[in-house]
């Protein structure tokens, strides 16, 4: 095991997903199938919101939930529609502190990818893509399928994030497996 092999491997992989995260912005399933309303573009935020429901605090989510997240994560509902409304500053949509952040958590999955990677490093190549699929798939279920369940997100979107999130930790995991691993199996 090599600390310079495995620092490259992390930076290696970081930098994989990173990539190609930004380039699953442009694919039609996922974030591609998101509209966006802006208030200053005159269209109404409240998509297709006739019959807005007044609803007293609680009556669609708990006391404790209007308690902690109201102002940022709030709920509307029509005769036709419920929506989860997350608001935040715009100030925390600084491309600087947003990009940074996501190469943080990146960074975070990487660093998860070398060790399992390492801890199953006897097994074949094909064996431990394996094994970093499974855990992709469990992750994008945990994930996506919680969201589409409880948040009614769309399936071409959770699906797709879904895709994305698998596609992207299997081609990190296989430049940190050639770097950090397969280099590693070499030497002994």
């Amino acid at each position: 095991m090599s600390l310079r092999r495995d620092l490259l491997a992390i930076a290696a992989g970081t930098a994989v997903l990173f990539v190609w995260y930004g380039l699953a912005q442009a694919f039609p399933w996922g974030p591609g199938c998101v509209d966006s309303y802006s208030s200053t573009s005159g269209e109404s935020y409240a998509i297709s919101a006739g019959g807005l429901i007044e609803a007293p605090p609680g009556t669609w989510t708990t006391p404790a939930f209007d308690e902690r997240f109201g102002g940022r994560m709030v709920t509307l509902a029509t005769d036709a529609q419920f929506c989860w409304i997350l608001s935040a500053p715009r100030s925390a949509y600084d491309f600087a502190r947003y990009f940074g952040l996501h190469a943080v958590t990146q960074l975070g999955v990487t660093v998860l990818l070398l060790l399992v990677l390492r801890l199953i490093q006897a097994a074949t190549f094909a064996r431990r893509m394996l094994v970093v699929a499974a855990f992709a798939v469990a992750a994008s279920i945990a994930t996506y399928g919680a969201m589409m369940n409880w948040m009614g997100m769309p399936a071409a979107y959770g699906v797709g994030e879904g895709f994305n999130l698998m596609a992207g930790w299997l081609l990190a995991a296989a430049l940190v497996d050639r770097i950090a691993v397969a280099g590693a199996r070499a030497r002994t």
